[in-house]
């Protein structure tokens, strides 16, 4: 059972992100550094998503054999920034976030509503595929199973559902979780976002109902490295990438995957 006051003040915290922050901190020593060239550029966060989320397109090809399916959802949709990864896996796309301001640069062929996932408004049984990137990670105090549930309702039997988390057993999370806190949110990410076990996930699928779990790490590298670096790391760990095993949990950024029963 969620809270509600809680649930209430987070969704308040989600949607202020994406409207005008005050981003006047103090900047120490530290801070300097760790936002300097040194560790951190625009660039290399771009490259290193980009590159999760081309493993996540992949994947999806390969569990749909390369067809299309007739509705897709994209929860939640944001700005749109994943329709890229998205786009070729149905002529229907639709997408739903809590942000007005978001939604607004969403492609135009997208099918958007400003709406709370737990009350989507969507008809039961409605979409063939929902992809739910770095979404879940910002609900660990929340919980997984209320948001799993209705994506569960929505879908189709035999529906798709895949996800994009960061795990907490990516070795560098023991050098960039304290520096968070030591730092208070220097890359302004939202503050109770985190990595978090994989296994967490996959048992509330299992509990939901979903079957045919899998999971898949993304990447390796990571956007605090030089894209250099980071292309050779995706290079010399793609067999890795493209087989089953327990690495799959030690991944920077890991993909899910479930279908609801036919």
């Amino acid at each position: 059972m969620i809270n509600r006051k809680e649930y209430e003040d987070k969704k308040k915290r989600e949607k202020a992100w994406y409207g005008p922050r005050n981003t006047e901190k103090k900047q120490t020593l530290l801070k300097s550094i760790l936002t300097s060239k040194i560790f951190f550029s625009p660039e290399r966060r771009k490259y290193a998503f980009s590159f999760a989320k081309w493993q996540m397109n992949l994947f999806i090809h390969e569990q749909l054999k390369h067809q299309k399916v007739a509705k897709m959802l994209i929860a939640p949709c944001g700005n749109g920034a994943d329709y890229t990864y998205l786009k070729e896996f149905s002529d229907k796309i639709y997408g739903v976030d809590l942000s007005p301001i978001a939604i607004k640069s969403c492609p135009d062929s997208m099918e958007v509503k400003e709406a709370d996932i737990l009350e989507s408004g969507y008809p039961s049984e409605f979409f063939d595929l929902i992809a739910s990137p770095l979404f879940f990670h910002h609900l660990i105090s929340i919980g997984f199973y209320p948001f799993l549930k209705e994506f569960y309702r929505i879908l189709k039997p035999g529906g798709k559902l895949i996800i994009l988390e960061p795990s907490i057993f990516y070795p560098l999370n023991a050098f960039t979780r304290p520096l968070k806190k030591l730092t208070k949110n220097v890359y302004g990410e939202l503050e109770d976002e985190a990595p978090f076990n994989p296994k967490i996930l996959l048992n509330s699928l299992k509990e939901v109902g979903y079957i045919n779990l899998k999971i898949k790490a993304a990447t390796f590298s990571h956007m605090f490295f030089y894209i250099p670096l980071s292309k050779m790391i995706n290079f010399f760990t793609k067999p890795f990438l493209q087989n089953n095993g327990f690495w799959n949990y030690f991944g920077w950024t890991v993909i899910f995957w479930g279908e609801k029963p036919k």
